[in-house]
């Protein structure tokens, strides 16, 4: 649980030249004073320094009044100084750490660093961070508003729809500070998610304009989804194409070598031709001389010749029935290689059956056809699985996030808390000398709203449930409980007490508490603050060394602020 401390408040008008210095204890701190003394002067000077301005005035008030505030979160110090709408943090050894000029500037800063992560939704219906005003209100009794049945404690609520129950929910623990962050990063992956999604859109719509433009044969897609016919495909391409390559060099080598048989069985039959021309001349008419058809050479005729001749002849033909043997083979052989090669066309034949499939609507031929611009658009499609698988990631991350918002928020954990604050109440109102209501009904926003003398008891009974419940096992912050001037309505003498005494015994027992009441009490207090002058709640006496003090961390946050200003301009 994170603990705020108020330590001390130095108030001082240079205008009047007065000032005053106030240390408040760790525990419990009274402010004794008649009215117009000072006691909620005091009071609201703490809450306007940190940025949050109660509802009601400061009578006879210097608007310029500087005060230097020194408060501490779990023990760490720091210092708050403001002077109207201005507003410096510093550390604990002096040096400032932030300067502001407004108070909207001021605001974030001081919730970051309490570490107060609250979030609301303002009446533009924007998500807003809390400010210092929804931090304290669960924990200050205005004595201008807050012992009515509204939550009139802080000027300005107005500007937040429905604040009130998302404040109480966050100190109670119905959603603690852990939900806020976590819902944090939530939007952060809801706001990662639409910009995907945004581009997601974006580069769809390019894609198809794109492919509008390209002359796509087939589908816009790749062929993933076929993936084991095109394995398919390849394996039996790849064996084609190699007995193909091998079949196509035997028929040709084959084609060749009968060309050439062929060839020269023409040319056998010419000789052929030619020898039975001269046998034909060598059996007619005798002569004396032999004249070669052929050639035209003279040759004596002689039987011999003639047996010559006729060998010749022989031979030939047996060469021709050779090579003619030989073509006739090789002629069965190239009828076997092209047999072969029509095979493979039957195969091709099977492939354009795989080229046929379909999946679904779509050919797997078409597909393939339509590769090049597929090529063109593969970039296009990379890009929209790298984004689907971001956003998946995104989609993911945000169903994490809200599985831990509802064990957060479990009806469980809720009626546990309920339960402490209901308790809570009746032990308050028992100890508030009021009658016992039915709490079945009861919720954290069940604010009183009673007439009467009783109405500021039962507002007390109800601060003091809230408290009981916030400083409990779910709650994350122990805040000051500030109550100033339960005297309302005409508290007799015998209820009066009752409220004091209460606040001095049944309030946490961890809590800072700081009551402001007119007279004296017989409770034990461990620092009494008393006020005693009507509209001197600043004294001149004191105006020098305090505002000795103060001085130094003046001049430093116009500086702070003027060099921003410059920087800026």
């Amino acid at each position: 649980m994170k603990i705020f401390r108020f330590e001390n408040i130095c108030l001082v008008s240079q205008n009047e030249r007065r000032a005053r210095r106030v240390e408040f204890h760790p525990r419990r701190n009274l402010i004794v004073g008649e009215n117009h003394t000072g006691k909620s002067s005091l009071i609201k000077s703490l809450f306007i320094a940190l940025g949050a301005r109660p509802e009601g005035n400061l009578d006879r008030w210097d608007k310029s009044t500087i005060a230097l505030v020194q408060f501490s979160i779990d023990g760490q110090i720091y210092f708050v100084l403001q002077q109207q709408s201005y507003r410096a943090l510093y550390l604990s050894d002096g040096r400032c750490a932030f300067a502001a000029g407004t108070s909207s500037e001021w605001a974030g800063e001081f919730s970051k660093l309490i570490g107060f992560n609250l979030a609301l939704t303002d009446k533009s219906q924007k998500i807003v961070d809390a400010d210092a005003r929804a931090f304290f209100l669960p924990f200050y009794i205005n004595q201008d508003g807050s012992w009515q049945a509204s939550w009139s404690t802080f000027a300005g609520l107005q500007q937040f729809k429905s604040p009130v129950a998302p404040i109480l929910e966050y100190f109670s623990g119905v959603k603690p500070p852990l939900y806020y962050e976590i819902n944090a990063l939530k939007e952060l992956a809801q706001n990662v998610l639409r910009d995907l999604q945004r581009e997601q859109r974006l580069v769809v719509h390019v894609r198809d304009k794109f492919g509008e433009t390209l002359p796509l044969d087939g589908p816009k897609i790749m062929p993933d989804i076929f993936e084991q016919d095109v394995q398919k495909l390849t394996e039996q391409v790849s064996l084609l194409n190699r007995r193909q390559e091998e079949l196509r060099n035997v028929y040709v080598r084959e084609q060749e070598t009968l060309r050439s048989l062929r060839l020269q069985i023409d040319m056998a039959n010419y000789e052929l031709k030619t020898y039975d021309g001269d046998a034909s001349f060598l059996h007619s008419e005798p002569h004396a001389i032999l004249t070669c058809p052929t050639c035209g050479a003279e040759h004596d005729r002689t039987f011999m010749d003639i047996l010559h001749y006729a060998e010749d002849a022989r031979v030939l033909r047996q060469i021709i029935f050779r090579l003619q043997t030989d073509a006739d083979k090789l002629s069965e052989e190239i009828s076997r290689t092209r047999s072969k090669l029509h095979e493979i066309d039957i195969n091709y034949q099977q492939i354009s059956l795989i080229l046929e499939t379909r999946r679904g609507d779509l050919k797997f031929g078409d597909v393939v056809k339509g590769m090049g611009a597929e090529v063109a658009l593969a970039a296009f499609e990379g890009e929209l699985r790298s984004l689907k698988e971001k956003i998946d990631e995104q989609l993911s991350e945000i169903e994490t996030y809200d599985a831990r918002l509802h064990e957060l928020t479990n009806r469980r954990r809720s009626a546990e808390i309920l339960k402490i604050f209901r308790r809570a109440y009746i032990e308050a109102r028992v100890s508030l000398n009021l009658p016992p209501i039915d709490t079945k009904r009861l919720n954290l926003r069940s604010r009183p709203n009673v007439s009467g003398s009783g109405g500021p008891r039962s507002v007390l009974a109800y601060y003091s449930a809230l408290w009981a419940t916030t400083f409990g096992e779910y709650g994350s912050f122990d805040v000051p409980l500030v109550i100033d001037s339960p005297q309302q309505l005409g508290q007799d003498d015998k209820n009066l007490p009752k409220m004091i005494e209460h606040v001095a015994t049944k309030m946490p027992e961890t809590a800072q508490i700081i009551l402001g009441i007119e007279g004296n009490t017989k409770e034990k207090f461990e620092k009494i603050i008393n006020l005693d002058t009507p509209y001197e709640l600043l004294q001149a006496d004191k105006y020098e060394e305090i505002n000795n003090i103060v001085t130094p961390y003046l001049n430093l946050m116009y500086a702070q602020i003027f060099s921003d200003n410059e920087s800026v301009g």
